[in-house]
């Protein structure tokens, strides 16, 4: 008996950040129960990266929305021509082309995992039109909108994008087997200074250097931490847009135990050797990058927002602090370090907590169902 077709569309074929993590963890899980078709962007090596894990890709010119746009009726075509059963449908841009383009081509169930609410960007009158008019098709042309925190589904619900029945939550996941790679500790304390002790005590931060992480923040709190902790030194791993900004603004600082390493694959093999870790974000959807910090053990600061504040549990597996509050945030990271024997004890209560709720066999078996379910209804 054949199997119900899926395809998924991800406008992103970078192979780089979230969005590439979620295809190359989640994709392939499909194939045992569905025959699975991927389309994703062609302005990287995505593609090639899925085809070496047994699903079926094709790329299109869609890593933009005027690429999207003229590809539109080609991916109308593609579509018509492989009838899926369900498409599911990535992030703003996959969403929105995804969904006019499945809607064309007949197709009864549509799926639309936001990733990261593209509102969270509504800087200007522009861009606040623009997101509001791709949210809405998007949702409009969806069964379910399923976001990845229940803040996010309260944020979809507070703008009337979609009903309230339509609009579920499925936290991001990951395979805890898959997080090997390893930092050796003392070549890391030499990396961050030839001075470095072996009692040293290191803080790493680990993500793209755009102003949605508010790594400057970070950078204003360790000022208060270095002069009250000689033994703390900070890693800063990623490189992004505010790269030399953020360098030039340690420099004025005067920031002595504090490095950036740049972009590092493996970014959590970095989390493993930390004695705690720091995620400052203005906004997040759920970052992986904390749940693999949470698989490996490492005692995690967060800020209080959509997916962090719901994935940390205050003083049990980690601390929270307000966004943009550097007080509070140089208050915690201190704490963290002056008792070691807390710290670990909210590591472990961490990797509990991930074993639980972000295993992907547990994500992927809510995803997986959710199509079967919607497959039953349609018939």
């Amino acid at each position: 008996m054949s199997r119900p077709k899926v395809c998924h569309l991800l406008h992103d074929g970078s192979g780089q950040g979230g969005g590439a993590t979620f295809a190359l963890a989640y994709f392939p899980a499909y194939n045992a129960e569905f025959e699975t078709l991927a389309i994703v962007g062609n302005d990287g090596n995505l593609a090639e990266r899925l085809r070496a894990r047994g699903v079926r890709t094709l790329s299109l010119g869609m890593s933009r929305p005027l690429k999207a746009l003229f590809s539109l009726r080609k991916l109308i075509r593609i579509l018509r021509r492989e009838k899926p059963a369900v498409a599911i449908v990535h992030g703003q841009w996959g969403g929105f082309f995804g969904s006019i383009a499945a809607a064309c081509a007949g197709i009864k169930v549509v799926i639309y995992y936001t990733q990261f609410p593209s509102f969270y960007s509504d800087w200007d009158l522009l861009r606040v039109v623009r997101n509001r008019i791709a949210e809405k098709v998007t949702c409009r042309l969806s069964t379910w909108v399923v976001c990845l925190s229940s803040a996010g589904r309260y944020q979809y619900l507070m703008r009337r994008l979609a009903p309230e029945a339509k609009i579920i939550h499925i936290s991001n996941g990951l395979n805890p087997g898959a997080l090997t790679a390893t930092v050796d500790r003392s070549i890391l304390l030499k990396d961050l200074s030839p001075a470095s002790q072996p009692n040293d005590q290191i803080v790493v931060a680990v993500g793209r250097l755009a102003y949605q992480k508010r790594i400057d923040c970070l950078l204003r709190a360790w000022s208060v931490v270095e002069k009250q902790n000689p033994r703390a030194r900070l890693a800063i791993i990623g490189s992004g847009p505010e790269d030399r900004a953020l360098q030039s603004l340690a420099q004025s600082l005067g920031l002595q135990r504090c490095r950036f390493l740049g972009a590092r694959s493996n970014g959590y093999s970095y989390f493993r050797v930390a004695d705690c870790g720091v995620i400052c974000s203005l906004f997040e959807g759920q970052p992986l990058a904390l749940i693999e910090a949470m698989f490996v053990g490492c005692p995690m600061i967060g800020t209080v927002v959509d997916g962090i504040g719901e994935t940390i549990v205050d003083r049990e597996t980690g601390l929270l602090v307000p966004p943009v509050d550097i007080p509070a945030l140089s208050e915690a990271i201190l704490t963290m370090l002056s008792d070691p024997k807390r710290a670990r004890a909210m590591a472990d209560a961490a990797r509990k907590r991930a074993e639980e709720l972000y295993h992907l066999d547990v994500v992927v078996g809510r995803q997986i169902q959710l199509v079967k379910d919607s497959l039953a209804r349609a018939a």
